[in-house]
């Protein structure tokens, strides 16, 4: 069975792989087996990656919700755009809970230029981030790297305090853009990058579930960021502010996340 990937390219369908995948989100070997078989059933030549995606969630959701939420975390963190400004808002709400102080959209005088900073993070060192969301998973590449070495150059040149420049992503990097921050001393963190340190890493070692994996629309979502509600967690911690903001949607959304926050 030939699957077409976001870049266009053709590849047989692995059922091992999705095997893996469904393990390491948390279904029993046993389970994923079932799950694998019943999405090769289904599928068809040329059946986009989306597409099984959405088909092994329905699927999964069956026997787990919170290992739905854990497979389908990365097509959640897709859910912040399609301004930038929602991701900026989660990175924020994510460095907080590892205990990093942060402000976020900060206007600083370059020696050059004035730059708007997505987020400026505080733990023992202090950091410049910026945040690249993208509204598809595509790499964030070399230039994105460069841009925002260079920005970072322009402010510690005007004697601005600050001891490194950090790029937050959604997606993954690129082996150039990996190479050039190595060398530079640019941190990354994105999509399984570092190895053990990245996104998913940070959000499954705290059970942090960001609000997108709920059933929200995207107007809601809108909404609850501005209120500074970033994970399921959150939302318990102000119900009543649920409440006020979703409505009559808003009892049966908490009841997904506690579900989620449970399991």
């Amino acid at each position: 069975m030939i699957v077409k990937k976001r870049d266009g390219r053709l590849e047989e369908f692995n059922r091992d792989k999705l095997i893996r995948t469904l393990i390491r989100a948390g279904l029993s070997e046993e389970k994923a087996e079932i799950v694998a078989k019943e999405v090769e059933s289904r599928i068809y030549d040329g059946i986009q990656t989306d597409e099984i995606l959405k088909l092994a969630l329905e699927i999964v959701g069956k026997y787990s919700k919170k290992v739905s939420a854990t497979y389908g975390l990365k097509a959640s963190l897709l859910r912040l755009g399609p301004a930038g400004y929602r991701f900026e808002k989660f990175v924020s709400a994510l460095l907080k809970e590892f205990g990093y102080k942060t402000i976020t959209n900060q206007l600083i005088e370059g020696k050059c230029a004035l730059h708007e900073i997505d987020v400026i993070a505080e733990k023992k060192k202090k950091f410049l981030i910026e945040c690249k969301f993208h509204n598809t998973p595509t790499y964030t590449g070399l230039k994105d790297v460069l841009y925002s070495y260079a920005r970072y150059l322009d402010i510690v040149e005007a004697g601005k305090d600050f001891d490194a420049i950090w790029l937050f992503t959604n997606t993954k990097f690129s082996s150039e853009a990996i190479r050039y921050a190595n060398c530079r001393g640019l941190l990354l963190t994105g999509w399984r990058y570092p190895e053990n340190e990245g996104i998913e890493f940070m959000l499954e070692s705290k059970k942090l579930y960001p609000i997108t994996v709920l059933s929200l629309k995207d107007f809601e979502i809108e909404q609850l960021l501005k209120e500074g509600f970033a994970f399921c967690k959150d939302l318990f911690e102000n119900a009543k502010k649920v409440r006020d903001i979703l409505g009559k949607r808003g009892e049966s959304i908490l009841e997904e996340a506690k579900i989620l926050q449970e399991a």
